[in-house]
């Protein structure tokens, strides 16, 4: 049982996958650490975010989810810090209104969703950054160029697979033209689902919004987890979104034990970054195996991203992390069962 459980997780896995996004996070860990520049860990955030947002099929849709992903999220950054420097009610309706447009686009598909969900969660973290209580916009440079440096990575540098052949520009003329045809045909075919998809988009923006006034108004240390929980658990209907939720919990116990591991190691700057490498890698790679297997390796790798600038890997700080997963996962239930319930009609997607 043991070996057809190996056996069916290294054919799921995809360890180029892993060891690329890998590579342009721990780069700009290292470049960080060259220059002495902490906020570089803003760069390799935002180059593990890009390669999260890529599509895996051909070389225009990596290109263009990845491009779309850093433009929406560097805009989103934007926004979030304005808006917080002036108070949290103006950072809490800065979340309602980016969160909502981003479940808005579920209307159309997985990949849409996939890039502007990620993109939300790019800002509920940043809406936390200290710098954005100040106003300061300098860290979303470096954020845009880990963006940039994962497209590279992927379109230009280290192209793990070949894409769809190159083909005579009529081709892609024809291909443009049957993809707005079928865009079109897709909207039509949503219009009766689209109140779902409004349901669902508000109910999306209320319960992050709920979270982020929630360990504000408590003063939570860490509070971005409980946001974050919120967008990534939340699914259209209570049948994804409980299971979606308990394999967070577990994975986020599993990421918590080892964060606190890490932790007690010590870790100096430059050796955060060597170890962000092999943890990066395991998430990206097992990413197709479950969720439960992503969460339990993202949450440390985060972590470790995350605090490079301001290490915080004591237990406390682990176990903040831990309460503020759980909190985001209760608020996200409860919205489900409670904000439109009965009127989803949307397949809940994993």
């Amino acid at each position: 049982m043991f070996k057809t459980l190996l056996t069916t997780t290294a054919a799921k896995a995809n360890l180029l996958e892993g060891m690329r996004a890998a590579s342009a996070s721990a780069i700009m860990l290292l470049v960080g650490c060259a220059l002495n520049v902490p906020d570089f860990s803003w760069a390799a955030i935002g180059a593990f975010w890009t390669s999260l947002a890529t599509a895996p099929d051909t070389a225009r849709s990596r290109l263009a989810s990845m491009l779309s992903f850093a433009a929406l999220s560097t805009l989103g950054g934007v926004l979030v810090t304005y808006t917080a420097a002036l108070s949290a009610t103006a950072g809490a309706l800065a979340i309602l209104i980016f969160v909502t447009m981003a479940g808005l686009t579920r209307i159309w598909g997985d990949r849409p969703y996939q890039v502007a969900i990620l993109a939300a969660t790019a800002c509920v973290v940043m809406i936390d950054h200290p710098s954005a209580a100040s106003g300061d916009m300098a860290y979303l440079g470096l954020y845009l160029l880990g963006c940039l440096f994962a497209t590279a990575l992927s379109m230009v540098i280290w192209q793990i697979r070949p894409f769809a052949p190159d083909y005579h520009s009529n081709h892609w003329r024809d291909a443009a033209t049957q993809t707005v045809r079928a865009a079109f045909a897709q909207l039509r075919d949503h219009t009766s689902l689209s109140s779902d998809g409004v349901h669902f988009a508000l109910r999306l923006g209320i319960a992050t919004t709920a979270a982020y006034l929630t360990v504000h108004i408590l003063q939570l240390p860490c509070g971005y987890w409980a946001t974050m929980a919120v967008l990534l658990i939340l699914q259209p209907s209570a049948a994804g979104t409980l299971p979606r939720s308990v394999e967070r919990a577990i994975g986020t116990v599993i990421g918590t034990l080892i964060a606190v591991a890490i932790g007690a190691l010590e870790l100096t700057p430059l050796q955060i970054a060597l170890a962000v490498f092999p943890l990066i890698g395991l998430t990206m790679a097992l990413r197709p195996v479950g969720y439960s297997v992503f969460v339990a390796f993202l949450t440390p790798s985060f972590v470790l991203v995350a605090d490079y600038a301001m290490p915080a890997l004591e237990y406390n700080y682990a176990l903040a992390r831990l309460e503020n997963n759980l909190l985001g996962s209760a608020i996200a239930i409860a919205a489900t069962l409670i904000l439109w319930p009965l009127t989803e009609r949307f397949k809940s997607k994993a």
